[in-house]
């Protein structure tokens, strides 16, 4: 049995706890594991991040996992997107602490020169990391 914790629209998809473990709800199916149905997620990167995370802890009890763990799994799926739209979207909505851990990925993003990726992504991703003085354009 699922348990609804956040409505990523209006009527769903939900992220949803399932046996303490995050997953979504479709309209089609229920209990999806979230490493195959984040991408039912990535609308949440459109809406204010402090806005998702108080709606969702707002349903979490003291024993639930972190909010956190099925956030950065959004981001990640934002930031291997084939669309700039989410992607620049997945950029702008990290937290410090997601840049440190999304770093690696940051660097590829910020130095691509060919893709989707537009030039305006690029530099908010370099920014991004300049910021916490992870920039380092020499790596590979």
């Amino acid at each position: 049995m699922s348990r609804p914790v956040l409505a990523v629209k209006a009527g769903g998809p939900w992220l949803v706890l399932v046996g303490g473990t995050w997953a979504v709800d479709t309209e089609n199916e229920s209990g999806v594991r979230l490493g195959r149905g984040r991408m039912w997620l990535l609308p949440l990167l459109e809406r204010s991040r402090e806005e998702v995370e108080s709606e969702a802890r707002a349903r979490l009890g003291a024993g639930d996992p972190d909010v956190g763990e099925a956030l950065r799994a959004v981001i990640g799926m934002g930031l291997d997107a084939w669309s700039d739209h989410w992607l620049s979207k997945a950029v702008a909505w990290m937290t410090d602490e997601e840049v440190v851990v999304f770093s690696e990925r940051l660097h590829e993003i910020a130095l691509e020169s060919v893709g989707p990726r537009s030039q305006d992504t690029r530099h908010a991703a370099k920014r991004r990391l300049e910021r916490l003085g992870l920039w380092s354009p020499d790596r590979e």
